[in-house]
């Protein structure tokens, strides 16, 4: 530990218990200590009476799925049994355990891990070290990630090492970094001088020169100066290639039966000393690791081996020739037959030419890793085994799969470029449509809209006969978020020619019907999206489907109940499902049923990747509703900003259910600096110049709020003209939350004589309420009529109402506009109370809003996938903001907040 004191100092004062959330990462080229520095940490804190749990990460197990979190909880996985059952499932079936055949929930994984975690510290403190977590399989490092972002208030600590200087992205930025620099000129002396080996003269300027400071380099090349009298000359190489050069020159010095070892060793990284002792030829004795050990190459542990540092390992495996590590890799094949994941891996890395048992094998490892959740794995494993597969029809399905579930897991680049090697490889018509399908759902994803469709669209794919419900599924979603009109009428004479008997209920066909006609098919798809929701053992697919359906046909609770089960805003990798469309979607059922700190908490990460630059469908629709918020909650300059950005882009690319959402957004930023010509100008690009919806659903929405600009800007006959146009296109299919805006319309357009009833009719379905911002806008659009009729008593009873429910909401300027009537109708008001509530953070009001309702902390825990302990730190620290002091006092500040929302 020469020379790092300072780094030393930093990692024991981040992982302080003062510390607000004790966590560090350590960045840094190789060899040049982070290892070190985690062995003392970790012995520092073992001595202190902490419990330490490790994992390493190798390049071995990077394809298997949940490899490092097993070897992480391997020493304490008995505790698992003390799990609650959902949790317990769920981690036992991520490392192939248990008997639930149902596929992993990773955030309940994930919580189990958390739980798992918080009942060890609240014995001893924990402390987690994770090192060269380059090579960590994805899912072991979303796990991690999801408790770096849950560790304030937890006696645990977590410390990470990353080789390089790029930070993790999987990691939390607020999670320190250390970046571990090479020793100084005088410590790298002080530590050459250290070693067992004397150096002098020539020799020891050129070690000192040569290794620039790394340790590891300084004691290996000290080590080969004086065993061979003298060092090589290297020129100018690179840390890594040097160390591996020195590394494999000391392995050549062993006995070729420990070089034989070695090289098994390295080619099973991760798997057990049995299994590796099995692959040596018969008779060897477990004596044949001496050498190396003594050679401090390996160390040799009961149940496994250890190799002192990756680079040993990579000079080991990288110096033997091919066909050697072909010869040791299937003997290890033949060793893991207990074994399939990891056997079926060691057959790839020996197979270079077609073979379709190898593939099979490969693909049962990758479907496997996809009903663990563990997507990246699995695509890797179905590319490898269409390479290796004989049959161009399974080398085609494994590719169509492996684009499929890179779409879910968010990786769009690779999806295309799956899809397309699976077009190119298909000598199936019949398979043709649903490969072109993938494609055009990637391009739909990044906004080419004309190309999406001509792709699911192409040669006669989309004919009656052979359109396939996945196919039609893509269509009609690509039809939806374009707003076509000639995708829409090509989608309605399709539709209309299909023998639907056989799918009538299915969640897709529905789909098909409903975003295609909400308004002429709403009615009858509501009437049985209950039973379908409530359906158990819904596909992943399947439940975004009927999510997104019910928010189209204004279903919001329901879409809430199911998007919810697939991308909680509490999850960490919420905004990568389904390239961030679920999350985005989500997000508005939140905005739309008044839950806006749900909806700000689902939106803001999806919608930074677009501000970074990620410009795909996902990431520019949260874009939409931050600026949906920002207008709605007094930041209207930020709301424009964000509305102008997402017209940047999705205006170009004709994305107008997009469009609308941003203008939309724009004209209630306006509307609440006071500037009505601008409002009513991004309100009226809502509609063309003839007064018919831009975009035939999402546009209909709108009509009120450009009736009250219309009103204002003195536009009201071409008020009319649209609300009109409107009622046209929705017919009788409209549904609560429609008829509420267009009746708010009407009254807004109509005479003294007729608005009074029409208000009325705005108002008088209780259902209304499901929309609380818009039932508010009806109501204060409801007292302005009344008091300037000089129906006074009336006025103040419906202003005092929409005041309360914008208070709720937060609703800022449309707050004070209620404000400023009522005083007008001579009510003498305080300026608007600040909501202790809506002053905490997303997450602690959403932990507070579950514990007025009466839930444990442990209930909140498993909602939120917190720790009971974390739930109970929020709540110590919401009780003063909110000037409370037990949680039977919650239930007050909640309801207080959020007003009558009549």
């Amino acid at each position: 530990m020469i020379g790092r004191q300072k780094e030393r100092a930093a990692v024991v004062e981040a992982l302080a218990p003062s510390a607000p959330v004790a966590s560090l990462l350590l960045l840094g080229e190789p060899g040049v200590g982070k290892t070190t520095l985690l062995d003392a940490a970790a012995d520092e804190a073992a001595a202190a009476g902490t419990r330490v749990l490790r994992v390493r990460g190798n390049a071995a197990e990077s394809e298997l799925a949940f490899a490092g979190l097993h070897q992480l909880l391997l020493p304490v996985l008995d505790g698992a049994q003390g799990l609650p059952v959902r949790q317990r499932a769920a981690l036992l079936s991520a490392f192939g355990l248990g008997d639930d055949q149902a596929p992993p929930d990773l955030m309940m994984t994930s919580l189990a891990v958390l739980t798992l975690a918080s009942q060890l510290a609240s014995a001893h403190r924990l402390l987690i070290v994770a090192d060269d977590v380059q090579w960590l399989d994805r899912g072991s490092c979303q796990v991690l990630g999801f408790l770096a972002r849950r560790l304030a208030g937890e006696p645990i600590g977590l410390l990470v090492a990353a080789r390089g200087t790029r930070r993790p992205d999987w990691l939390d930025p607020a999670v320190a970094e250390l970046v571990v620099p090479a020793l100084p000129p005088a410590d790298a002396a002080e530590l050459l001088s250290a070693q067992p080996w004397t150096l002098t003269g020539p020799a020891r300027r050129r070690v000192l020169d040569t290794a620039a400071g790394n340790p590891l380099a300084l004691v290996e090349l000290a080590r080969q100066a004086a065993s061979d009298g003298g060092v090589p000359v290297t020129g100018r190489l690179p840390v890594t290639d040097l160390l591996e050069r020195t590394f494999a020159d000391q392995v050549g010095a062993l006995p070729a039966a420990s070089r034989e070892a070695l090289l098994l060793a390295a080619a099973a990284e991760g798997a057990s000393l049995a299994a590796v002792m099995a692959a040596l030829p018969e008779g060897t004795d477990v004596e044949v690791w001496q050498p190396a050990e003594q050679a401090g190459l390996v160390r040799l542990h009961a149940d496994r081996i250890d190799f002192r540092h990756p680079l040993i390992r990579s000079a080991v495996y990288g110096a033997a020739p091919f066909a050697v590590r072909r010869r040791a890799h299937l003997a290890l094949a033949d060793a893991l037959t207990g074994d399939p994941d990891r056997r079926a891996w060691q057959l790839s890395a020996a197979t270079v030419a077609p073979d379709a048992s190898v593939a099979e094998a490969l693909e049962g490892t990758a479907m496997r890793a996809v009903a663990r959740g563990a997507m990246a794995e699995a695509v890797a494993g179905l590319e490898r085994a269409a390479e290796l597969g004989t049959d161009p029809a399974d080398r085609t399905r494994r590719l169509a799969t492996a684009a499929y579930a890179s779409v879910l897991a968010g990786d769009l680049g690779q999806a295309e470029a799956l899809a397309s090697r699976a077009l190119e490889a298909n000598r199936d018509p019949a398979a043709t449509g649903w490969i072109s399908g993938l494609s055009g759902l990637v391009a739909m994803l990044t906004m080419r809209m004309d190309r999406a469709f001509a792709l699911v669209d192409a040669d006669g794919l989309m004919h009656p006969a052979a359109i396939g419900a996945g196919v039609s599924t893509i269509a009609t979603g690509i039809a939806y978020h374009s707003g076509s009109p000639a995708q829409r009428d090509r989608l309605r004479t399709l539709l209309e020619l299909r023998d639907d008997r056989a799918v009538a209920d299915h969640p897709f066909h529905l789909w098909d019907l409903g975003v295609t006609d909400p308004f002429r098919h709403g009615a009858a798809i509501r009437d049985r999206l209950p039973a379908l929701a409530a359906a158990p053992g819904r596909l992943p697919t399947e439940l975004h489907t009927l999510g997104v359906l019910a928010l189209v046909l204004d279903e919001t609770e329901t879409a809430v109940s199911l998007l919810g089960e697939l991308v909680n805003p509490q999850w960490e990798d919420a905004d990568a499902f389904h390239a961030g469309m679920t999350a985005a979607d989500l997000a508005w059922a939140n905005l739309d049923g008044g839950r806006w700190a749900d909806a700000r908490l689902g939106a803001e990460r999806l919608a930074a990747r677009f501000a970074e630059g990620d410009h795909t469908l996902g990431s520019v629709r949260a874009a939409a509703v931050l600026a949906t918020l920002d207008a709605l909650t007094g930041e209207p300059e930020r709301a424009l900003r964000h509305a102008a950005a997402a017209l940047a882009v999705t205006e170009p690319a004709g994305v107008l259910g997009t469009v609308v959402r941003a203008r939309r957004a724009a004209g209630l930023a306006a509307t609440a600096l006071g500037d009505h010509a601008t409002a009513h100008r991004h309100l009226r690009a809502l509609f063309d110049a003839t007064g018919a919806p831009l975009h035939p659903h999402l546009s209909c929405y709108a009509v009120a709020d450009h009736a009250a600009a219309a009103v204002l800007t003195g536009r009201a006959d071409e008020a009319r003209t649209v609300l009109e146009r409107v009622s046209c296109e929705v017919g009788d299919g409209a549904s609560a939350r429609l008829r509420q805006a267009m009746n708010r319309a009407a009254a807004l357009l109509a005479g003294p004589e007729d608005a009074d009833g029409l208000f009325a009719a705005a108002l008088g379905d209780p259902t209304g309420r499901r929309w609380p911002f818009e039932r508010a806008q009806a109501w204060l659009d409801r007292g302005e009529w009344l008091r300037r009729q000089r129906r006074i008593a009336e006025a103040r009873e419906a202003l005092t109402t929409a005041r309360e429910i914008f208070d709720g909401l937060g609703a800022v300027h449309w707050s004070a506009r209620a404000e400023a009537e009522l005083r007008a109708a001579g009510v003498a008001v305080e300026s608007a109370r600040h909501s202790a509530l809506r002053s905490l953070t997303p997450q602690r009001q959403r932990i507070v809003r579950l514990a007025a309702q009466g839930l444990t902390n442990r209930e909140i825990g498993e909602r939120l996938f917190l720790s009971p302990r974390t739930v109970g730190t929020h709540l110590y620290q919401a009780f003063p903001v909110l000037g409370v002091t037990s949680r039977s006092q919650l239930r007050d500040v909640v309801e207080q907040d959020a007003g009558p929302g009549r």
